[in-house]
């Protein structure tokens, strides 16, 4: 019985001295955004979850909100992203892939579908304030009741 606890002990000591020291695990960011093409599409408004693996991956979940330019239209997005984001200093460069769902509305007509989107963009980390700009590449699919092509957006945020 003492046996057995010594080496269960020791492969828990093992086990805890090879893990990774702990970095810092993410960010929640909230942004404003405009989309293209932008005689469709007022000013945009989400916020995003993103968290850190092995220093160069993120994955991030977010959730979009967009007016349309006629005051009954608007499209609600959520998407799931995977980044590979170095991080160089005080800035951390990203770019990935995300799929997601949407919903659009047009007067009494909705849409709803599937998203693809390319993912390009810049964090500026200063203790836990954090700055981002984004650049969205998207893919609706069907036959939406609105395009949405592309977005810009800037946000800011906490990490922890």
């Amino acid at each position: 019985m003492l046996r057995s606890s010594a080496v269960v002990l020791g492969c828990l000591l093992v086990a805890f001295a090879a893990s990774p020291p702990p970095t810092q695990a993410g960010d929640i960011t909230a942004f404003v955004a405009v989309a293209a093409p932008v005689d469709s599409w007022g000013r945009g408004y989400g916020a995003a979850l993103s968290s850190t693996w092995f220093t160069v991956l993120s994955f991030e979940g977010e959730a979009a909100r967009f007016a349309g330019e006629s005051p009954d239209s608007t499209m609600t997005s959520f998407t799931g992203s995977a980044l590979l984001a170095p991080p160089i200093a005080f800035l951390t460069p990203y770019g990935g892939v995300g799929v997601g769902l949407f919903r659009q509305t047009e007067g009494t007509d909705s849409d709803t579908g599937t998203l693809k989107c390319f993912v390009l963009g810049l964090k500026i980390k200063i203790g836990l304030a954090v700055l981002k700009g984004e650049f969205r590449q998207y893919g609706l699919s069907g036959e939406p009741l609105l395009s949405m092509e592309r977005r810009y957006s800037v946000g800011a945020g906490i990490a922890f």
